[in-house]
């Protein structure tokens, strides 16, 4: 059958195509801003230690009115998801100067109250001074979470391993606090399956809206494995670091202590003899982003 043909057939077909034979669930987009800030101490000689946060919007309809959430919204038609992702997040926090990645697709099918509504997860990891929050009329409440994710305990049986994680939440003035109790069920196969299970604690005085605790955990572990082998958490930092301010951003992250760190980074950053402006010390030693790495496996 030559192409003329096959075009007049397909165009046929278009022409006749019903699309309401397949029912048509919604698309939306959730944006996940991660960034780190500094934890307060009281020597001011002292190197800051960080914690890892993210961006929360109040939002201002129903359903779930007046609860915290990851800004996004729904896809338009005539957009492409990153267009969609990147539209949605200018309008509620004002932000439109960061790249974001695609990180899963959520799709339960009462994930959403209103109707069926498949979720795209995006990610971005920022520094925070580089974060400009423009002033545009659909911008809703947003506020800075602390955001942490520990293990306090695992166990095995014949088949499975369990752990059980805390994920916490708590507003940047601490006024919001949020908490979650994570059994993560793990099959001991080469497929390594995986359920997770969630139970809000009663430390917590509010919440988060839809299912976003589940999409924010899966962020939080994306981001941790990314770092191993990828220059990301360099989004963080300014061009010119030392390595405890690196090794910091690092254990903020991963929410741990990193033995041995410098060792671990050594081909992914490289000394220079450049200064770092307006630190009240000078470093011993200031480093940068080595170009030329590459990850081995």
């Amino acid at each position: 059958m030559n192409q003329e043909l096959l075009d007049k057939n397909e165009r046929e077909f278009l022409s006749e195509y019903d699309v309401n034979i397949y029912d048509r669930p919604s698309v939306t987009n959730d944006i996940i801003i991660f960034t780190t800030g500094d934890k307060i101490e009281e020597n001011s000689r002292k190197v800051p230690k960080k914690g890892m946060q993210v961006l929360l919007i109040k939002r201002d309809d129903y359903p779930y009115k007046g609860k915290w959430a990851i800004p996004g919204g729904f896809v338009k038609n005539d957009e492409s998801l990153e267009e969609g992702a990147l539209r949605k997040l200018k309008e509620e926090t004002g932000i439109d100067n960061v790249y974001t990645e695609q990180l899963y697709t959520f799709g339960e099918v009462n994930r959403d109250p209103r109707t069926r509504v498949i979720s795209i997860g995006n990610i971005a990891l920022i520094s925070k001074e580089d974060i400009r929050f423009g002033d545009y009329k659909d911008r809703k409440e947003s506020k800075w979470f602390w955001v942490e994710k520990n293990l306090v305990d695992s166990k095995k049986d014949e088949t499975h391993t369990i752990n059980k994680y805390i994920l916490k939440f708590e507003s940047e003035d601490e006024e919001i606090k949020f908490n979650y109790e994570i059994i993560e069920k793990i099959e001991r196969t080469i497929f390594r399956k995986k359920e997770n299970s969630y139970k809000t604690l009663n430390e917590s005085n509010d919440e988060l809206a839809f299912d976003h605790y589940k999409i924010i955990d899966y962020a939080v572990d994306r981001i941790r494995n990314k770092i191993e082998y990828t220059p990301i958490a360099l989004n963080l930092l300014p061009r010119l670091f030392t390595v405890k301010e690196l090794q910091n951003v690092y254990e903020a992250i991963m929410g741990r202590e990193i033995l041995n760190f410098r060792r671990k980074m050594e081909d992914m950053i490289i000394e220079t003899d450049e200064k770092i402006e307006g630190k009240p010390f000078r470093p011993a030693k200031v480093f940068k982003f080595n170009e030329n790495w590459e990850h081995n496996f």
